[in-house]
């Protein structure tokens, strides 16, 4: 899709990412993979998967989200980032949302979302993601920026507990 603010050829690479197989996605690129147990059994799955789906998850992380369609408008702060829903999964054991940065989003990129539950009934939620900056102010300040992006990252994770 030519409105991605990142090669098409990279469309779906944070999906390869989180499952450990060749994404395409070079060093030029900073990854990000935070994942964590938010509990067990298919309630706690359950509840996982709706506060991601309904977007609970990057509200508890401070983020304000307003969807059209596929079209998702992120605002954090003073800034407002335009994303493109790419893929969307729910299985019984699996829930996931895969968003690409539109023309003004703050960083240039990918970004997944997953909550699974393992055989065992162990649920995690996941944040896999491959960005740059694109904000000016991001780029200038860039060791802030990052650290932004890795506490913002965890909180959507953490965003994810029932």
């Amino acid at each position: 899709m030519s409105s991605l603010t990142y090669p098409d050829h990279l469309q779906l690479a944070t999906l390869a990412l989180a499952d450990g197989l060749p994404s395409g996605v070079d060093d030029s690129w900073h990854l990000t993979d935070c994942s964590a147990v938010l509990g067990t059994g298919e309630s706690v799955f359950a509840a996982a998967s709706i506060s991601l789906v309904t977007w609970r998850a990057h509200a508890r992380a401070g983020v304000r989200v307003c969807q059209d369609g596929p079209l998702v408008r992120l605002q954090f702060g003073p800034t407002l980032s335009p994303c493109l829903i790419l893929f969307e999964e729910r299985t019984p054991t699996r829930t996931v949302i895969v968003y690409g940065t539109l023309p003004g989003h703050v960083e240039c990129g990918e970004e997944a979302f997953i909550v699974e539950m393992a055989e065992d009934g162990t649920v995690t939620g996941r944040c896999v993601a491959f960005s740059r900056h694109a904000w000016w102010l991001a780029r200038l300040g860039a060791p802030v920026a990052r650290a932004v992006q890795r506490w913002v990252t965890a909180r959507y994770v953490d965003g994810m507990r029932p």
